[in-house]
């Protein structure tokens, strides 16, 4: 009897720790998905920028800034920069590290070899679909933006 009870105990206990360790490194958060901004066109030459930001659920992320002509086709990406990496989330801070940077032209993405990877600090606010990102370029002037999911 006591054999089966310590079985019985040691399966249970077996179980719970195998499935609290099913979900890995995954990230479960809010910001998970993919978060845009675009700019107002330039007024003398029409052109704009559209921000994209996407977390994944894996705690991997890119951000793509594309520029974009007067009756551009919004549905292709164009021409731009990529970052790529991870990041953490702790209160109202993501950290980027960013591990790879590189061009976009038509989709195709070239990652520079000689960038070295850095880290960035952003503060955010997340309001229903609305993600509000602070950057800080330098101590005086930070800069908020809010991306629409």
């Amino acid at each position: 009897m006591r054999k089966i009870l310590f079985f019985a105990i040691a399966l249970v206990a077996g179980a719970m720790a195998f499935t609290s360790c099913e979900g890995g490194n995954k990230v479960n958060n809010p910001l998970v998905g993919t978060w845009r901004y675009q700019t107002e066109p330039a007024e003398d030459s029409g052109w704009f920028v559209v921000y994209l930001y996407t977390f994944n659920n894996d705690g991997t992320f890119a951000s793509y800034d594309y520029a974009y002509g007067p009756g551009a086709d919004l549905s292709q990406p164009h021409d731009g920069f990529v970052k790529k990496g991870t990041y953490e989330i702790k209160d109202d801070i993501i950290t980027l590290h960013c591990e790879k940077y590189g061009h976009v032209h038509e989709g195709t993405e070239e990652f520079y070899e000689e960038w070295q990877p850095m880290d960035e600090v952003v503060k955010f606010r997340l309001d229903g679909s609305t993600l509000y990102l602070t950057f800080y370029f330098d101590s005086d002037t930070p800069w908020t933006v809010a991306f629409e999911k």
